[in-house]
């Protein structure tokens, strides 16, 4: 069973470089169904939550910012998307792949989304690069198992002021902390680092979206090999629950910050 830590998905141009960690650790009919609108007031956008609450959710609409560090800043460079409806309750942002369900038809602003990734047919994603704008609608056609629905999202991704602060190198020995203040809006903070060739961990954190500090320890950095072609991506996400059918369901806008020449040193 392939367990799965998600949407960390990497741009198509980061995937060609960094096959051997895709490799190992990537991660119709319309049903006649009634439209589902928003009965639960339960399904109402939870500010600022903890991590254990923010990442508990069976299916995720995800839109995101993406910002590449090139020639020394961040710059603007697309949306990353993601859809997905787990059988089972997901929980710290890990879905298993086998639990992820067929639901039809997936559109983002009548762009339809492909259904297939590198190990299950039913993760969608946008493919087209169209820089969708808010009001995000989604609109899912269904299947047997699960609801047609359609939700239009128009709540706005976090802010953040301080990218200047995420640093371009690290070093293994001593560990890193840097200052995220200047964010906003936010309900979860997802950190990810990728090591060189050889690396046995993949470091990674969720922390809450009020903290003003991202740390790792030395020893939250064992099993990273140096590299000056290392990968660190930060995000900074809203999520804005609904109950649909009776499942929670987490539609979520946010920030990638992704830096793929990210230095780690010993």
């Amino acid at each position: 069973m392939i367990r799965i830590r998600s949407p960390l998905k990497i741009p198509i141009f980061i995937q060609m470089k960094k096959t051997l960690f895709i490799a190992l650790v990537i991660v119709s009919f319309f049903a006649c169904k009634k439209k589902e609108t928003d009965p639960d007031p339960s399904g109402t956008e939870v500010p600022n939550v903890v991590p254990s609450d923010s990442s508990s959710y069976q299916a995720l609409f995800s839109c995101l910012n993406l910002y590449i560090k090139t020639a020394g800043s961040f710059m603007p460079t697309g949306k990353q998307t993601a859809a997905y409806y787990s059988s089972q309750l997901i929980t710290n942002e890990i879905y298993t792949a086998s639990n992820l369900q067929d639901m039809g038809i997936v559109s983002l602003d009548s762009v339809l989304f492909k259904n297939k990734s590198a190990i299950t047919n039913f993760y969608y994603n946008d493919t087209t690069g169209t820089q969708f704008t808010l009001p995000y609608l989604w609109i899912v056609s269904g299947t047997s198992a699960i609801s047609s629905f359609s939700f239009s999202n128009n709540n706005p991704p976090p802010t953040f002021t301080a990218s200047a602060n995420i640093p371009d190198s690290i070093k293994l020995s001593t560990g890193f902390s840097f200052k995220i203040k200047g964010t906003t809006n936010c309900s979860l903070i997802k950190i990810f680092i990728l090591g060189g060739s050889g690396s046995t961990s993949f470091p990674n954190k969720l922390i809450a979206g009020t903290d003003s500090m991202i740390t790792f320890s030395a020893s939250e950095l064992q099993g990273l090999n140096p590299t000056n072609a290392g990968y660190i991506s930060i995000q900074f996400n809203k999520d804005h629950y609904r109950t649909i059918a009776g499942k929670r369901i987490n539609f979520r806008t946010g920030l990638q910050y992704v830096n793929t020449a990210f230095k780690i040193k010993p």
